[in-house]
């Protein structure tokens, strides 16, 4: 059985082909949103940071959304492992056992960004040796920026209606914003439609900035004026930028290397409706795309992805559901043994596959 499956845009398939694959290649790092999906490639990202890329030296952007700015926080701490380690048990040990609401939820997100941004970690994601870190929000504007839980709704349904007619619908009440390393050197801006903002990350707004890019509208409170940003309601950075498209916001040279739960891309969280609507390949010509295979993900004892509904499909029964969420996430370390073997052989040039 497979376990990986490696995907690479048009120049990053030829240099893979001719050249391989090596740490110094790399040039940024994307994290996707997902929530609990997180999980089925926990392993895999523990291989990658705490492994591989130890061996690079040349600066490297990471630029997530949501639970992908969570993961890539706790890429930049100095053992990376145990981060993501305490992220994961974080994540799988959430408990609802009263039900939902957004006051609940916001004390369990802080213990997961307790998991990766505590005192020490402020210090180390700032100023990583190699690591220059980034996550985006989203800056809501009209009826997505009200506290009001039934305006919220009303302007998430319209946005849905709307999205049909393009991704670029929305300028108007969703503007990007990426935080980002004081040391960054520019190539991470918004280079689509959205009006997007630059807001440089400091000890005083770390925090914040993450806790905003995975605030979910109508579920959770969104994080209001964030030091140094833009005024207003930043909202989860995933609603634009859901498995953010590097040719939307990064402009570099070097490969960009894209651990993902999934073997396609897409766009913004309304676009994932839109079956027919594909991520152009000329904005992903640069990744590196590596996620599990179907059969991996078919042998795990959930049988496929974990997934943020699962709180509501095991709601009453949380053994059951932390059961199935560690056996994925133990099994993802599978996933991270397969990827360092590839890299360390050599032989990613021969099952790599065109985007």
């Amino acid at each position: 059985m497979s376990l990986l499956r490696i995907r690479a845009g048009k120049s990053a398939l030829e240099h893979i082909q001719s050249k391989g694959l090596s740490p110094s290649d790399i040039s940024a790092v994307f994290g996707a949103s997902g929530a609990a999906k997180w999980l089925a490639i926990y392993g895999l990202d523990r291989a990658i940071f705490s492994e591989w890329l130890v061996d690079a030296h040349q600066p490297i952007n990471l630029f997530g959304t949501s639970v992908g700015a969570f993961k890539l926080a706790g890429a930049c701490r100095q053992d990376s492992a145990k981060a993501l380690d305490e992220l994961a048990h974080a994540y799988i040990e959430q408990s609802y056992p009263n039900g939902f609401s957004a006051d609940l939820i916001d004390i369990e997100t802080q213990k997961l960004l307790d998991s990766v941004v505590d005192a020490a970690g402020l210090d180390e994601i700032l100023s990583h040796p190699v690591f220059r870190y980034h996550c985006g929000t989203v800056l809501a504007k009209g009826w997505l920026a009200q506290s009001s839980v039934s305006q919220q709704k009303y302007a998430m349904a319209l946005a849905f209606a709307l999205n049909g007619f393009g991704r670029n619908i929305h300028t108007k009440i969703m503007q990007r914003v990426i935080f980002a390393d004081a040391r960054a050197d520019g190539t991470l801006a918004g280079r689509d439609a959205y009006t997007s903002h630059r807001v440089v990350l400091n000890r005083d707004n770390l925090r914040a900035a993450i806790t905003g890019s995975g605030s979910i509208p109508v579920v959770m409170h969104g994080v209001k004026d964030i030091l140094g940003a833009p005024a207003g309601m930043h909202r989860d950075g995933g609603l634009l930028d859901y498995h953010p498209v590097p040719g939307n916001v990064w402009q570099g040279d070097g490969l960009v290397l894209y651990p993902h739960f999934y073997s396609e891309v897409t766009s913004g969280w309304f676009d994932k409706y839109f079956f027919w609507r594909k991520t152009p390949k000329a904005l992903l010509d640069k990744v590196v795309l590596i996620s599990p295979s179907e059969s991996f993900l078919a042998s795990t004892e959930l049988g496929r992805i974990p997934d943020r509904r699962d709180f509501l499909r095991m709601q009453g029964d949380d053994p059951l559901r932390k059961r199935l969420w560690w056996d994925s996430a133990k099994r993802s370390l599978e996933l991270g043994e397969a990827f360092l073997t590839l890299a360390k052989s050599g032989d990613i040039g021969s099952i790599v596959e065109p985007i």
